[in-house]
């Protein structure tokens, strides 16, 4: 399993470099394949999709392709994957990408193509990976209700994007988010990634993030 989880996407040189180093060939030479469910549950104004989307097309140089876990069956899905060297996972709300994902059977099938394929989430694409934080943690930063109980739990963490961002959260939200949790929480800015290769620990790519466990500041 190769996974870059990241709060914002390809944001820098160090997470690209990660990127290449995991696929094993150029940037300018990695197809990928996007999932994108996660955006069909928000609503305003879109354009961190079109920015990010245009990021994506800018630093990958393969081919780039959309797949529908909705609109296709899965032997389907996994077919156009097979064809790719990167799953990119695109962020929204995380309840309702976990919910698409239990619905269509990706769940169950997502393992077995991790034994092959990278995958890089941004934001909710990876927050998917991991844990799922608790109801009061939703609630207090990212102003969202529970419409799951479990994320995918392939990653023994919680992960927390966007720290110091949009959502204007810091060391106070981290601290309680890690008490109400049985897992290292992993708060991270934009700019910043996870790189998790098998049962390996992270590796964080970036400097701006916050690790917090049982209410305690972890040291960086």
């Amino acid at each position: 399993m190769k996974l870059i989880l990241a709060s914002s996407g390809l944001a820098n040189e160090e997470i690209i470099t990660a990127v290449e180093n995991l696929v094993g060939k150029p940037r300018k030479s990695i197809n990928t394949i996007v999932i994108n469910e996660a955006i069909k549950a928000e609503t305003g104004d879109m354009r961190w999709f079109t920015d990010e989307l245009e990021n994506l097309a800018q630093v990958l140089g393969g081919n780039i392709e959309f797949v529908d876990l909705q609109a296709h069956d899965m032997d389907y899905v996994e077919s156009r994957i097979d064809l790719t060297d990167l799953i990119f996972c695109f962020g929204g709300n995380t309840d309702y990408l976990a919910n698409i994902f239990e619905k269509t059977g990706f769940s169950k099938r997502l393992p077995g193509i991790l034994e092959s394929k990278v995958w890089v989430g941004s934001s909710a694409g990876s927050c998917v990976m991991c844990h799922k934080e608790s109801d009061e943690v939703q609630e207090a930063i990212y102003k969202e209700k529970r419409m799951t109980d479990r994320f995918l739990d392939l990653v023994p963490i919680i992960f927390l994007p966007h720290l110091h961002g949009a959502f204007k959260f810091d060391q106070p939200e981290v601290l309680r988010a890690s008490e109400l949790a049985d897992l290292p929480v992993y708060a991270l800015s934009d700019n910043c990634a996870l790189q998790i290769v098998d049962d390996n620990p992270p590796i964080i790519l970036g400097s701006d993030y916050i690790i917090a466990e049982k209410g305690k500041l972890k040291q960086k």
